[in-house]
Protein backbone atom coordinates (compact mmCIF):
# COMPACT_ATOMS: atom_id res chain seq x y z
CA UNK A 1 0.00 0.00 0.00
CA UNK A 2 1.54 3.54 -0.98
CA UNK A 3 1.38 5.90 1.64
CA UNK A 4 0.70 8.98 0.86
CA UNK A 5 1.19 12.29 2.55
CA UNK A 6 -2.14 12.94 3.17
CA UNK A 7 -2.37 9.64 4.66
CA UNK A 8 0.48 10.44 7.22
CA UNK A 9 -0.96 14.07 8.28
CA UNK A 10 -4.64 12.61 8.74
CA UNK A 11 -2.80 9.54 11.23
CA UNK A 12 -0.81 12.54 12.74
CA UNK A 13 -4.02 14.75 13.50
CA UNK A 14 -5.75 11.79 14.75
CA UNK A 15 -3.38 10.78 17.14
CA UNK A 16 -2.68 14.21 17.84
CA UNK A 17 -6.55 14.62 18.68
CA UNK A 18 -6.24 11.26 20.75
CA UNK A 19 -3.20 13.05 22.91
CA UNK A 20 -5.30 16.21 23.61
CA UNK A 21 -8.65 14.54 25.04
CA UNK A 22 -6.49 12.60 27.14
CA UNK A 23 -4.55 15.40 28.24
CA UNK A 24 -7.93 17.53 28.74
CA UNK A 25 -9.13 14.45 30.89
CA UNK A 26 -6.58 14.33 33.22
CA UNK A 27 -6.34 18.17 33.31
CA UNK A 28 -10.65 18.21 34.22
CA UNK A 29 -9.74 15.68 36.80
CA UNK A 30 -6.86 17.30 38.99
CA UNK A 31 -9.09 20.31 38.64
CA UNK A 32 -12.33 18.87 40.35
CA UNK A 33 -10.52 16.51 42.02
CA UNK A 34 -13.44 13.79 40.34
CA UNK A 35 -12.79 10.81 38.40
CA UNK A 36 -15.99 12.14 37.07
CA UNK A 37 -18.76 14.57 36.51
CA UNK A 38 -20.77 13.81 34.15
CA UNK A 39 -23.06 10.52 33.66
CA UNK A 40 -21.89 10.20 29.91
CA UNK A 41 -18.16 9.76 30.93
CA UNK A 42 -18.51 7.01 33.47
CA UNK A 43 -21.78 5.32 33.22
CA UNK A 44 -21.57 2.53 35.76
CA UNK A 45 -18.99 4.53 37.89
CA UNK A 46 -22.58 7.05 38.31
CA UNK A 47 -24.82 4.45 39.00
CA UNK A 48 -23.09 3.61 41.56
CA UNK A 49 -22.19 7.17 43.71
CA UNK A 50 -25.86 7.54 43.07
CA UNK A 51 -26.50 4.36 45.22
CA UNK A 52 -24.25 5.37 47.68
CA UNK A 53 -25.54 8.73 47.98
CA UNK A 54 -28.87 7.06 48.76
CA UNK A 55 -27.92 5.42 51.25
CA UNK A 56 -25.40 7.87 52.41
CA UNK A 57 -28.75 10.02 52.88
CA UNK A 58 -31.04 7.76 54.41
CA UNK A 59 -28.45 6.79 57.15
CA UNK A 60 -28.24 10.43 57.98
CA UNK A 61 -31.97 10.05 58.22
CA UNK A 62 -32.00 7.24 60.23
CA UNK A 63 -29.18 8.99 62.72
CA UNK A 64 -31.78 11.87 63.05
CA UNK A 65 -34.65 9.68 63.74
CA UNK A 66 -32.53 8.04 66.38
CA UNK A 67 -30.77 11.31 68.23
CA UNK A 68 -35.24 12.11 68.04
CA UNK A 69 -36.52 9.07 69.95
CA UNK A 70 -32.98 8.92 72.52
CA UNK A 71 -33.74 12.46 73.91
CA UNK A 72 -38.05 11.01 73.94
CA UNK A 73 -36.75 7.87 75.75
CA UNK A 74 -34.08 10.02 78.12
CA UNK A 75 -36.67 11.98 79.06
CA UNK A 76 -39.35 9.14 80.03
CA UNK A 77 -36.60 7.32 81.73
CA UNK A 78 -35.76 10.29 83.82
CA UNK A 79 -39.30 11.07 84.36
CA UNK A 80 -40.19 7.41 85.95
CA UNK A 81 -36.96 7.19 87.80
CA UNK A 82 -38.59 10.37 89.72
CA UNK A 83 -42.02 8.27 89.89
CA UNK A 84 -39.79 5.83 91.32
CA UNK A 85 -38.47 8.13 93.90
CA UNK A 86 -41.71 9.24 94.89
CA UNK A 87 -43.23 5.60 95.42
CA UNK A 88 -40.59 5.07 97.03
CA UNK A 89 -41.31 8.15 99.84
CA UNK A 90 -45.20 6.86 99.93
CA UNK A 91 -44.26 3.91 100.44
CA UNK A 92 -42.07 4.86 103.86
CA UNK A 93 -45.05 7.34 104.73
CA UNK A 94 -47.43 4.57 104.49
CA UNK A 95 -44.83 2.08 106.45
CA UNK A 96 -45.26 4.83 109.35
CA UNK A 97 -48.68 5.80 108.75
CA UNK A 98 -49.45 1.95 109.26
CA UNK A 99 -47.75 2.35 113.35
CA UNK A 100 -51.08 1.77 115.70
CA UNK A 101 -48.85 4.53 118.42
CA UNK A 102 -49.46 7.73 115.97
CA UNK A 103 -52.27 9.65 117.10
CA UNK A 104 -54.39 11.43 114.95
CA UNK A 105 -52.44 14.73 114.46
CA UNK A 106 -49.64 12.71 113.39
CA UNK A 107 -51.57 10.81 110.50
CA UNK A 108 -52.86 13.95 109.18
CA UNK A 109 -49.64 15.29 108.70
CA UNK A 110 -47.96 12.17 106.56
CA UNK A 111 -51.16 12.36 104.71
CA UNK A 112 -50.58 15.97 103.55
CA UNK A 113 -47.38 14.89 102.55
CA UNK A 114 -48.59 12.13 100.25
CA UNK A 115 -51.10 14.95 99.38
CA UNK A 116 -48.26 16.23 97.83
CA UNK A 117 -46.53 13.53 96.62
CA UNK A 118 -49.90 12.62 94.43
CA UNK A 119 -49.63 16.10 93.00
CA UNK A 120 -46.16 15.86 92.37
CA UNK A 121 -46.67 12.42 90.61
CA UNK A 122 -49.63 13.67 88.54
CA UNK A 123 -46.99 16.16 87.48
CA UNK A 124 -44.46 13.21 86.29
CA UNK A 125 -47.23 11.92 84.41
CA UNK A 126 -47.97 15.29 82.62
CA UNK A 127 -44.57 15.30 81.68
CA UNK A 128 -43.75 16.90 78.22
CA UNK A 129 -40.97 17.23 75.81
CA UNK A 130 -40.53 19.65 73.19
CA UNK A 131 -44.48 20.91 73.60
CA UNK A 132 -45.68 17.17 73.52
CA UNK A 133 -46.94 14.70 76.70
CA UNK A 134 -44.53 12.14 76.42
CA UNK A 135 -47.39 10.02 78.36
CA UNK A 136 -50.19 10.72 76.05
CA UNK A 137 -50.29 8.83 73.29
CA UNK A 138 -51.73 10.33 70.60
CA UNK A 139 -52.86 12.79 71.86
CA UNK A 140 -49.54 15.01 72.45
CA UNK A 141 -51.14 17.60 72.72
CA UNK A 142 -53.71 17.03 75.55
CA UNK A 143 -52.90 16.36 78.98
CA UNK A 144 -52.95 12.84 80.31
CA UNK A 145 -54.26 13.97 83.77
CA UNK A 146 -56.47 17.17 84.75
CA UNK A 147 -56.21 18.92 87.52
CA UNK A 148 -59.44 17.77 89.04
CA UNK A 149 -59.18 14.13 88.08
CA UNK A 150 -56.90 11.07 88.02
CA UNK A 151 -58.41 9.50 85.04
CA UNK A 152 -56.78 9.12 82.49
CA UNK A 153 -57.39 11.19 79.08
CA UNK A 154 -54.17 9.87 76.49
CA UNK A 155 -54.96 6.88 74.84
CA UNK A 156 -52.86 4.03 74.07
CA UNK A 157 -51.24 4.97 70.26
CA UNK A 158 -48.18 4.04 69.31
CA UNK A 159 -45.29 6.79 68.47
CA UNK A 160 -43.36 5.17 65.93
CA UNK A 161 -39.64 5.83 64.34
CA UNK A 162 -37.59 3.55 61.75
CA UNK A 163 -33.94 3.22 62.97
CA UNK A 164 -33.07 1.17 59.45
CA UNK A 165 -34.55 -0.05 56.62
CA UNK A 166 -37.59 -2.41 57.99
CA UNK A 167 -36.54 -1.85 61.48
CA UNK A 168 -38.99 0.29 63.54
CA UNK A 169 -39.31 1.26 67.32
CA UNK A 170 -41.73 2.61 69.58
CA UNK A 171 -40.64 5.29 71.44
CA UNK A 172 -43.01 6.45 73.86
CA UNK A 173 -44.70 4.82 76.71
CA UNK A 174 -49.25 5.14 77.32
CA UNK A 175 -49.85 6.77 80.46
CA UNK A 176 -52.25 4.59 81.58
CA UNK A 177 -50.49 2.95 84.26
CA UNK A 178 -50.35 6.04 86.56
CA UNK A 179 -54.36 6.16 86.87
CA UNK A 180 -53.93 2.94 89.59
CA UNK A 181 -51.14 4.55 91.18
CA UNK A 182 -53.15 7.90 91.78
CA UNK A 183 -55.93 5.82 92.94
CA UNK A 184 -53.61 4.11 95.29
CA UNK A 185 -51.98 7.26 96.63
CA UNK A 186 -55.46 8.75 97.10
CA UNK A 187 -57.03 5.28 99.32
CA UNK A 188 -53.75 5.90 101.71
CA UNK A 189 -54.94 9.16 102.12
CA UNK A 190 -58.31 8.63 102.75
CA UNK A 191 -57.17 5.72 105.33
CA UNK A 192 -54.39 8.09 106.69
CA UNK A 193 -57.22 10.51 107.31
CA UNK A 194 -59.87 8.25 109.05
CA UNK A 195 -56.81 6.21 110.77
CA UNK A 196 -58.09 3.22 109.01
CA UNK A 197 -54.52 0.69 110.04
CA UNK A 198 -55.81 -2.20 108.37
CA UNK A 199 -56.19 -0.29 105.03
CA UNK A 200 -52.94 1.54 104.82
CA UNK A 201 -51.35 -1.85 105.48
CA UNK A 202 -53.15 -2.93 102.69
CA UNK A 203 -52.10 0.59 101.05
CA UNK A 204 -48.21 -0.82 101.29
CA UNK A 205 -48.67 -4.05 99.13
CA UNK A 206 -50.52 -1.80 96.50
CA UNK A 207 -47.68 0.58 96.44
CA UNK A 208 -45.01 -2.51 96.13
CA UNK A 209 -47.42 -3.68 92.89
CA UNK A 210 -47.02 0.03 92.03
CA UNK A 211 -43.11 0.05 92.34
CA UNK A 212 -42.87 -2.90 90.40
CA UNK A 213 -44.85 -1.92 87.31
CA UNK A 214 -42.31 1.40 87.41
CA UNK A 215 -39.37 -0.85 87.54
CA UNK A 216 -40.61 -2.91 84.53
CA UNK A 217 -41.25 0.14 82.49
CA UNK A 218 -37.94 1.53 83.26
CA UNK A 219 -36.24 -1.37 81.94
CA UNK A 220 -38.45 -1.53 79.33
CA UNK A 221 -36.86 1.76 78.40
CA UNK A 222 -33.50 1.43 79.22
CA UNK A 223 -33.14 -2.10 76.72
CA UNK A 224 -34.49 0.65 73.83
CA UNK A 225 -32.14 3.03 75.09
CA UNK A 226 -29.57 0.82 74.63
CA UNK A 227 -30.81 -0.71 71.25
CA UNK A 228 -30.87 2.81 69.43
CA UNK A 229 -27.71 3.49 71.07
CA UNK A 230 -25.97 0.69 69.20
CA UNK A 231 -27.86 1.14 66.21
CA UNK A 232 -26.74 4.85 65.95
CA UNK A 233 -23.24 3.13 66.23
CA UNK A 234 -23.66 0.71 63.74
CA UNK A 235 -24.54 3.90 61.35
CA UNK A 236 -22.04 5.84 62.16
CA UNK A 237 -19.72 2.81 61.39
CA UNK A 238 -21.55 2.56 58.54
CA UNK A 239 -21.58 6.09 56.89
CA UNK A 240 -17.66 6.17 57.39
CA UNK A 241 -17.53 3.36 55.28
CA UNK A 242 -19.74 4.32 52.48
CA UNK A 243 -18.48 7.57 52.58
CA UNK A 244 -14.81 5.61 51.67
CA UNK A 245 -16.36 3.86 48.86
CA UNK A 246 -17.77 6.71 47.38
CA UNK A 247 -14.71 8.21 47.56
CA UNK A 248 -12.83 5.63 46.09
CA UNK A 249 -15.24 5.82 43.32
CA UNK A 250 -15.30 9.44 42.65
CA UNK A 251 -12.03 10.86 43.90
CA UNK A 252 -8.74 10.77 41.77
CA UNK A 253 -5.36 9.73 42.96
CA UNK A 254 -4.03 12.68 42.52
CA UNK A 255 -0.08 11.63 42.43
CA UNK A 256 -1.22 8.79 40.09
CA UNK A 257 -2.77 11.14 37.59
CA UNK A 258 -0.42 13.66 37.82
CA UNK A 259 2.13 10.93 36.52
CA UNK A 260 -0.34 10.43 34.03
CA UNK A 261 -0.82 14.08 32.69
CA UNK A 262 3.15 14.59 32.56
CA UNK A 263 3.22 11.38 30.42
CA UNK A 264 0.51 12.49 28.48
CA UNK A 265 2.60 15.95 27.93
CA UNK A 266 6.04 13.81 26.56
CA UNK A 267 3.97 11.26 23.89
CA UNK A 268 2.21 14.43 22.52
CA UNK A 269 5.39 16.39 22.81
CA UNK A 270 6.65 13.07 21.27
CA UNK A 271 4.06 13.47 18.54
CA UNK A 272 4.41 16.76 17.28
CA UNK A 273 8.37 16.37 17.26
CA UNK A 274 7.68 13.20 15.43
CA UNK A 275 5.38 14.73 12.91
CA UNK A 276 7.63 17.39 12.35
CA UNK A 277 10.53 15.16 10.99
CA UNK A 278 7.94 12.74 8.94
CA UNK A 279 6.74 15.24 7.01
CA UNK A 280 9.10 16.33 4.66
CA UNK A 281 8.35 19.48 2.38
CA UNK A 282 6.70 18.41 -1.05
CA UNK A 283 7.76 18.88 -4.07
CA UNK A 284 4.19 20.73 -4.66
CA UNK A 285 5.67 22.72 -1.59
CA UNK A 286 8.77 23.91 -3.61
CA UNK A 287 6.20 24.73 -6.44
CA UNK A 288 4.36 27.22 -4.52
Amino acid sequence: MRVTNGMMVNNLLGNLSDSKERLDEYNRQLSTGKKFDMPSQNPTGTVRSMDLESTISSNKQYTRNINQSLTWIKSTEGTLSHANDILHRTRELAVKGANGSLNETDRQSIADEVKELKANMKGVANTSYNGKYIFAGHKVNIKPYSDNSSKYQGDDGKIIREISQGTEVKINQSGDFFEPILDRMEKLIDNLETGNIDGISNNISDLDESLDEVIKKRSEVGAKQNRLELTKNRLEDDKIKFKELLSQNEDVDIAKTIMNLKMSENVHRAALSSGARIIQPSLTDFLR
